[in-house]
């Protein structure tokens, strides 16, 4: 199970996995330097310790300096090898969590995926943002040190079979000893670490419910003892964090244990056959040097893999996401106009921490090519059915279809024109907010929707223009103005569905009444719905349904 999901994280960019494979490659530089690093400390202490000095000529000397200029040049390298891997696997990281995070996006917008229960909600938020972040120690540190432990030991024993085949034997034999131990516990903590993620979903699923629920709570009186769940869930979620930090420092614990058992018998093995004369000094030296980094790849992958287990845990969530079973909606050229109804069967959308439903067994057709006002006081649900038809939430429970097929995400969403209740407009020119929803109008079709929406007066007092820099940081803009740009930008679009959330929210009864017939002027032979308190709105529209509590009152002709 888990090396299919580093199998799966592995192949999520391509990028990412080439800056990997370089990383791994300096790191086995920086393992070659170590080599020349520890012949070079080897032959200087040599040359300067048991030399005769007083017959040395300047032979020795040049031996000791080039010894000292390649000991110079190593480090050197090791260091940039070092920060190279360091710098490959951040880059990698970069790569790999974008193109995680995009895959998930996509598939969630793009695709009606399988409603999310409410006990996984808070799973899967603290997954996509703490869980993701985590996966950055996973790809930047965790698999370049993996590989590398998988290489340098090895490697390294077989340099020290050319200088002491004893010494070389021992390590080797001790080497898989300190991987059994690894995966014994790895997987002990991979355990802990599975019910760590457990309990920080269930915090953060509760506390998305306290945060929704407030106002009904503060109503009851019951924040004391939310605030008391809340604890106890945080209590649970440190000790399973304690219990996690508890197997990783047994872990390290005992793999420094191991090296410095195999260390110290290497040492003692060297000393012996110093004192017997079967070994040279300067290749114990070089032995001695080289044995403590047999084992140092080994302990930094099981550092680094535990400090990486939770990013790897939360991408098993991602990756439920992925494999998530989803429904397309049906595909339609942008503008071609809606053939088929509209239609919202036994819709119910709960309400969540105790309200009321926002729709309750909601029933009822749009018409193609009609408009239909959504009227109701606040709250009635008109905003949520709205949502719905624009495939921007899913029902609880009931169906909303267009020719018998549900409506969803990347196949709906072209033959949607959208305004939302609280419009806002885009950070930069003001152009690129009115071609939102159609990058390819031309000057006259932009005119067109400004002089319906009422708002050709405002661009022609901005000093810019279309070009004039809005949004934050830019030219400020009033609620009315705002509103007005909005409407025009939805206007502009030639998509065959027009949702319009209070279009003429803001606006003086002037303004209101002018909008109201660029509407319907615009939304001649396309099928548009409306959410208005307006009466110069409902008057343009061909039908009224009336919303009150979640349920369709009535539908009545205009």
């Amino acid at each position: 199970m888990v090396s299919a999901v580093h199998r799966r994280l592995l192949r999520l960019a391509p990028g990412a996995r080439r800056r990997l494979a370089l990383a791994v490659a300096c790191g086995l530089v920086g393992a070659v330097a170590l080599v020349i690093q520890a012949a070079s400390l080897a032959r200087i202490v040599d040359a300067l310790a048991f030399s005769d000095h007083d017959a040395a000529t300047g032979g020795l000397g040049r031996a000791v300096t080039t010894a000292l200029i390649v000991l110079g040049a190593v480090v050197l390298v090791r260091a940039l090898a070092a920060a190279a891997t360091e710098w490959l696997g951040r880059r990698a990281a970069e790569d790999a969590l974008a193109a995680l995070r995009r895959r998930v996006a996509e598939h969630v917008l793009s695709a009606r995926v399988r409603r999310v229960d409410d006990a996984r909600r808070g799973e899967l938020a603290t997954a996509a943002v703490h869980g993701v972040d985590a996966l950055g120690e996973y790809y930047a540190k965790a698999v370049p040190q993996i590989v590398l432990a998988a290489i340098v030991p090895p490697a390294l024993v077989v340099v020290l079979l050319w200088h002491d085949p004893v010494v070389a034997v021992l390590l080797g034999l001790t080497i898989p000893l300190v991987v059994v131990f690894m995966v014994l516990v790895g997987r002990t903590s991979a355990a802990r670490i599975a019910e760590r993620r457990v309990a920080l979903g269930v915090l953060g699923s509760h506390f998305l419910d306290v945060v929704r629920g407030l106002p009904t709570l503060r109503a009851h009186g019951r924040m004391e003892a939310q605030a008391a769940t809340l604890a106890e869930i945080g209590e649970r979620y440190r000790l399973e964090s304690v219990a996690a930090l508890r197997v990783a420092f047994l872990s390290a614990l005992v793999l420094e244990l191991l090296a410095m058992v195999g260390t110290a018998i290497a040492a003692a093995v060297v000393g012996v056959q110093l004192a017997g004369g079967s070994l040279g000094f300067e290749s114990g030296l070089f032995v001695l040097l080289l044995a403590p980094e047999v084992y140092m790849p080994l302990r930094l992958a099981g550092q680094r893999y535990h400090a990486a287990e939770d990013g790897a845990a939360a991408a098993t969530t991602l990756l439920e996401v992925l494999d998530s079973e989803v429904e397309r909606a049906p595909a339609s050229a942008g503008g071609d106009p809606l053939r088929e109804p509209l239609e919202v069967r036994g819709v119910q959308v709960d309400g969540g921490a105790g309200r009321p439903p926002a729709l309750d067994g909601a029933d009822v057709t749009f018409a193609p090519g009609r408009i239909t006002a959504l009227i109701g006081a606040s709250g009635a649900g008109k905003s949520t059915l709205l949502a719905l038809l624009a495939a921007l939430r899913e029902p609880d429970r009931g169906a909303v279809t267009c020719g018998g097929l549900a409506l969803g995400g990347e196949a709906w969403w072209p033959r949607v024109a959208w305004l939302g209740q609280r419009p806002a407009v885009l950070r930069g020119p003001l152009r690129d907010t009115l071609t939102l929803q159609r990058d390819d109008a031309t000057g006259a079709e932009i005119e067109l929707a400004l002089r319906r929406a009422g708002a050709l007066e405002i661009v022609a007092e901005l000093p810019h223009g279309l070009d004039t820099l809005v949004g934050a940081g830019g030219r400020p803009l009033a609620g009315g103005q705002t509103q007005r740009l909005a409407l025009a930008g939805a206007l502009l679009s030639d998509a065959p569905l027009l949702l319009l959330d209070e279009p003429t929210a803001h606006l003086d009864p002037d303004a209101a009444l002018a909008a109201a017939a660029g509407i319907r002027e615009a939304a001649a032979g396309r099928t548009t719905v409306i959410a208005t308190h307006d009466p110069a709105v409902m008057a343009i529209c061909d039908e009224i349904v009336e919303l009150h509590a979640g349920r369709v009152l009535h539908p009545v002709t205009a």
